[in-house]
């Protein structure tokens, strides 16, 4: 049966052949190297192979699978890094940086409840920089290192995925670099990104999906996103000294669905409103928000949204449990 299998794929166009292996998660086309003599290496020579590892993966298997593998390009690369792997992603993403990878999804095991980890994470390799045919990017729990000098950007990136990042100290706009750099980036994800220097300006020409959580706001802006669709924004507390948060909503008045997560402000408690400019969100069709329905202040944020909306058609409102809501 496996002699048959292996001649049936062996009579196809090599192109073929390959397109098929490219389609199989990564330990099955090793597999296929016990179908004949002539496919005990095939997979090795496969251009855009996917190299995605289930977690627990030993890194000893990573390091036999790149050195084995001599078809130049890798479309993806994703794995789980662990403690006893962490001292080994730095080779990995040298030698992915030099072989034109396409997508790079690098993980922390999370514990289970999630939580936020105190731990101090492993801080990536500077060829991380180097990738310069990277479309997608996920990073969770790392530290990054300072942007290299000449550092060109990622110039086709299109989806950035940043979850409990720290950037490092005394690097002031590097975070905003990384965004600039990357002019055709569509999706940016940003969860609990830690910056020292206090935040940066997020704008992005061609940005259509924004998702923004932090626990403080913290000197973070949004700039110009003309191309925004969809916003979801998280701020567990506002300081009102370093931002407006009306300045804030109008920034993405122009989105079709808006998910807000109203912060603590203190001030809110003594009856004071945000400031709300006149803005009507002419194209929102979809709101979702979470507010504290004891705080008169964060009632009135709500009905001046839901007035400043001709169009909507999808409304879910729900009660904030971080607020001291009763």
């Amino acid at each position: 049966m496996e002699a048959s299998v292996a001649g049936l794929f062996s009579s196809l166009p090599e192109e073929h052949q390959d397109e098929i292996l490219r389609r199989l998660p990564l330990p099955d086309a090793v597999r296929t190297s016990a179908l004949s003599r002539a496919w005990r290496r095939r997979w090795e020579s496969v251009p855009g192979l996917a190299l995605s590892f289930p977690n627990g993966t030993p890194p000893g298997v990573v390091d036999g699978v790149l050195l084995c593998h001599t078809g130049g390009a890798v479309s993806s690369f994703a794995f789980i890094v662990d403690n006893a792997s962490a001292s080994h992603a730095g080779r990995w993403l040298v030698a992915l940086s030099r072989r034109g990878v396409q997508s790079i999804d690098l993980r922390r095991p999370r514990p289970y409840p999630r939580i936020l980890s105190r731990r101090r994470p492993p801080t990536l390799h500077s060829s991380i920089f180097s990738c310069a045919h990277l479309v997608s990017l996920h990073l969770q729990e790392f530290c990054l290192p300072p942007l290299p000098v000449g550092f060109a950007g990622f110039p086709v990136l299109e989806d950035l995925y940043l979850s409990e990042i720290k950037l490092p100290p005394n690097r002031e706009g590097q975070l905003q670099a990384i965004i600039h750099g990357s002019p055709l980036l569509r999706v940016l994800y940003l969860e609990y990104v830690q910056d020292p220097v206090g935040g940066c300006v997020i704008q992005a020409p061609n940005l259509h999906s924004l998702t923004f959580i932090s626990s403080e706001n913290k000197g973070w802006r949004f700039g110009e996103l003309p191309c925004l669709d969809a916003c979801i924004c998280y701020v567990d507390e506002y300081d009102e000294d370093e931002q407006d948060f009306g300045e804030l909503l109008a920034r993405v008045a122009q989105v079709e669905e808006l998910t807000l997560h109203l912060p603590w402000c203190t001030e809110w408690e003594n009856g004071v409103n945000v400031h709300m400019a006149p803005i009507t969100f002419y194209n929102l069709k979809s709101l979702e928000l979470s507010i504290a329905f004891d705080c008169m202040s964060q009632m009135l944020v709500m009905f001046s949204l839901l007035k400043s909306s001709p169009n909507l058609d999808k409304l879910k409102v729900q009660r904030n449990l971080n607020m001291g809501s009763s």
